[in-house]
């Protein structure tokens, strides 16, 4: 079995993106024992462990160090990721022709709530309501876009929420109106929550196509009906089953009715899409709606949507194999810069597949790694980089 060092890979790697222009050496050699280390079986996110995993020979306090007060332009090299990224997906769509996804979300990284006594809490963490729990939960709220296409699937942004600077809404619109052109049909899909009109109009002006669900309680305006609209739920109960049809999208079956209409402070030519499974029709808890500002069939709308799914993908495998609601780092501007090193290593991984298209779990499984040009061992000095 042939043995690629790490080195050699990640300095490549790390060259690609610029990023031997923007690190000295010694920092350079921390990037990377991070990344070997989170690629690595029994990483837990504590740093202490990272000289070990890594097998290089650096203290733990210099790894620490560099997340928390080393000089490096995190900035700087977040704005190299994304041009990579960027370069990565533009080159995929090209080759496949696929459309690129442009996925918003957001997930919760759970924290142990400090003592009132605690002298060094872990900054940045407040309540936050999390779906899984169906409560509020103390920790760090990680708000997330993903860019997808033809199954490459990259981190693009990740930032702590602090409900203090800006809003959720804000941030992901913001990253809309700052992604630069991307060729072919680029489709913005959002859950319930980033539906926004502001998101929604920031899609259209850039020329994205917008597809994402809606919350129950808006109300629905008849064109040429009453100026007093009716909640969806009062609507549902008008209709009955000649007013739905029964689609296909991969192996699921959905009724659908799509309402003529519109919704206030949304594009009024935007199509509104209700739909159940198929043996819960009329269902009040099975009800899902959908706005959509391309005009496509409707087993197209769901079928695009489902696309969604790829970023809690991601979350779940970062959190099962890189840590990400267990590090144990407590400055901001620390755990800032190590969501930065976790896309890095998302995208390493993602760049030594076969094909780009498989799983962080995929990447990292003992199988996968066990590809003669798969296997991972930092040998000696990382300090030859240029």
């Amino acid at each position: 079995m042939n043995i690629i060092t790490c080195t050699e890979r990640l300095r490549k790697f790390l060259i690609v993106l610029r990023l031997t222009l923007l690190l000295t050496k010694p920092q350079l050699d921390n990037l990377a024992s991070l990344i070997v280390s989170a690629i690595q079986g029994g990483f837990d996110g504590k740093i202490k462990n990272v000289p070990e995993l890594s097998m290089h020979n650096i203290h733990r306090t210099s790894i620490g160090k560099f997340l928390s007060k080393s000089p490096w332009p995190t900035g700087l090299v977040m704005n190299s990721y994304q041009l990579y990224v960027l370069a990565q997906i533009r080159l995929q769509a090209r080759n496949t022709g696929m459309p690129i996804h442009v996925i918003l979300d957001d997930t919760i990284a759970e924290k142990t709530k400090p003592s009132s006594k605690a002298k060094r809490p872990t900054e940045g963490c407040g309540y936050h309501h999390s779906h899984l729990k169906k409560k509020r939960v103390y920790g760090h709220q990680i708000v997330c876009v993903l860019l997808e296409c033809g199954g490459l699937r990259l981190p693009y942004y990740m930032e702590l929420y602090d409900k203090r600077k800006q809003s959720k809404i804000s941030m992901v619109k913001n990253i809309i109106q700052t992604l630069p052109d991307l060729p072919g049909e680029v489709y913005v899909l959002g859950d319930s929550w980033y539906s926004a009109n502001s998101v929604i109009y920031a899609a259209r002006a850039r020329g994205f196509k917008y597809i994402g669900a809606l919350k129950a309680n808006r109300v629905l305006y008849t064109v040429g009906g009453p100026r007093l609209g009716q909640k969806v739920k009062s609507y549902v109960k008008t209709l009955s089953s000649k007013d739905v049809r029964l689609v296909t999208v991969g192996k699921q079956r959905y009724w659908v009715h799509r309402f003529n209409g519109f919704m206030k402070k949304m594009p009024k030519d935007g199509v509104i899409l209700l739909s159940w499974p198929e043996n819960k029709l009329f269902e009040e808890d099975a009800l899902h709606i959908f706005f959509s500002l391309c005009n496509i069939p409707d087993e197209e709308i769901l079928r695009i949507y489902t696309e969604r799914w790829t970023i809690e993908i991601f979350f779940r495998d970062s959190k099962m194999h890189l840590e990400l609601d267990r590090y144990q780092v407590r400055g901001k501007q620390a755990i800032e810069r190590f969501l930065l090193v976790m896309m890095l290593v998302y995208a390493f991984c993602a760049g030594v597949s076969t094909d780009g298209s498989c799983t962080l779990g995929d990447s990292l499984s003992p199988g996968f790694m066990s590809k003669p040009a798969m296997v991972f061992r930092c040998q000696g000095s990382m300090r030859n980089w240029v």
